[in-house]
């Protein structure tokens, strides 16, 4: 399994606090070789906060938008998954949180 990043929007409306959560998570489980939690001050969906984007050496990369701080355990869930990938794999849409950006 190789470490995958997620990039968070925390100039979105909410964004700092799914940034915190997913920080939160990802420390309680364990998973900081897992995946990187980047803050960013933006990922150009300012009309559809918060924003996020995944993404993984030799993996497709996903951009979600819509998300809340509900959505924080399905995320790192969605993370997980998705550094478990084999390279060039596709990780199901229905996994991941939030509506495609």
């Amino acid at each position: 399994m190789s470490r995958v990043v997620l990039s968070i929007c925390t100039r979105c409306d909410g964004g700092e606090q799914l940034h915190d959560d997913v920080k939160a998570l990802r420390r309680a489980r364990d998973l900081k070789e897992t995946f990187k939690v980047n803050d960013v001050r933006c990922l150009k969906c300012c009309d559809e906060p918060v924003a996020i984007e995944l993404e993984g050496r030799r993996r497709s990369t996903y951009t979600r938008v819509c998300l809340g701080r509900s959505d924080a355990v399905a995320l790192v869930d969605a993370v997980v998954a998705y550094a478990a990938l084999a390279p060039d794999e596709e990780l199901p849409e229905r996994l991941l949180p939030g509506e495609e950006g």
